[in-house]
């Protein structure tokens, strides 16, 4: 089995590993210490020392205030570690702990409970939206899981956009999708592609309907607990126990930033309300890739980008963008 690097995620973690239809064993205890992680070293020493000074180069640079890094090789942990700050302001470091926003990394985790809601006949990713939710207002449009996902609903995003800054909290994944319903149909699904992320509130309330668990609880239950993601959280700015990074805006050209204004994300808590640490994702990404909570046929699935109706290719897959690098998949 060719051990190169086949497929990367890349955010705040770069997860490597062996091609699709290697056999392999993800082997990461959340117990890991940043020692036993560096006893790889000898094997991967030269790859760690490199991307320890990109990393570095990128902090010095002024192009962000901390960043976290984690990779996995054949779903075995083998670098973890922080750079810069968490928060500039009271002096904290970025460790390989530290939880930062996640973003957008929040569809690909909630495409993955859709996914084991697939593999288990619960949900069908065609089967248009009003025959989960009987409260649905858009019966006979034709959307569907699968056209929310990658960006061809039709629906306008305009409740996120205004939201986008809204310190509005919404306690429960319905109370958000009772407005986000609403939203007007901006054109046929399956004509465009026009990036939305509320729309996964959708999704989230789909979830909910076919398994019969809130969202947050089927989250935990399908994805985090299989996969080892021990530092997941809603990103909910009304608990003050969360241990989180500082957010920032965009530096200016003496690499100074400003905290950014107070938010509240629960209304697009599926499309980019999570945080997480990178060894997080690195585990999720290799349970991912080793079938160990999704099917191989769905994990396929996620992988495979999803064309217009006119065929037109796009690089929307399912939570996933696809794309390559150096002549490989990138996804």
């Amino acid at each position: 089995c060719n051990r190169e690097a086949r497929i990367a995620f890349v955010w705040i973690l770069v997860l490597l590993t062996p091609p699709l239809g290697c056999s392999t064993e993800a082997n990461l205890p959340s117990n890991t210490t940043l020692e036993q992680v560096e006893r790889s070293a000898p094997v991967w020493g030269d790859a760690i020392a490199r991307s320890r000074a990109a990393m570095e180069e990128m902090i010095a640079a002024g192009r962000t205030p901390g960043a976290a890094a984690a990779v996995a090789v054949d779903g075995e942990l083998v670098w973890s570690d922080g750079f810069g700050y968490a928060d500039v302001e009271r002096e904290i470091e970025a460790n390989r702990t530290t939880r930062f926003g996640i973003g957008s990394i929040s569809k690909t985790l909630t495409m993955a409970a859709v996914m084991t809601a697939v593999d288990e006949g619960l949900l069908d990713l065609d089967t248009p939206i009003e025959n989960y939710l009987s409260d649905w207002p858009h019966a006979g449009q034709g959307i569907t899981v699968r056209s929310i996902a990658v960006h061809q609903s039709g629906l306008s995003d305009q409740f996120a956009v205004t939201h986008y800054e809204s310190t509005a909290h919404f306690p429960t994944v319905d109370s958000a999708y009772q407005e986000i319903k609403n939203e007007k149909i901006e054109y046929q699904p399956g004509t465009r592609t026009v990036y939305a992320t509320g729309l996964y509130t959708i999704i989230g309330r789909v979830i909910e309907a076919v398994t019969g668990q809130p969202y947050l609880e089927a989250m935990e239950q399908r994805v985090f607990e299989p996969s080892g993601m021990i530092g997941v959280v809603p990103n909910d700015p009304t608990r003050e126990d969360l241990e989180h990074t500082q957010f920032y805006v965009e530096g200016d050209e003496e690499g100074t930033f400003t905290p950014g204004p107070p938010f509240d994300s629960s209304h697009k808590l599926a499309g980019a309300g999570f945080l997480a640490r990178a060894e997080d994702l690195v585990r999720f990404g290799s349970a991912v890739l080793e079938a160990k909570i999704v099917s191989e046929q769905a994990r396929d699935q996620m992988f495979r980008a999803v064309p217009l109706a006119n065929s037109e290719a796009t690089p929307f897959a399912l939570g996933f963008r696809v794309s390559g690098f150096e002549g490989e998949p990138l996804i």
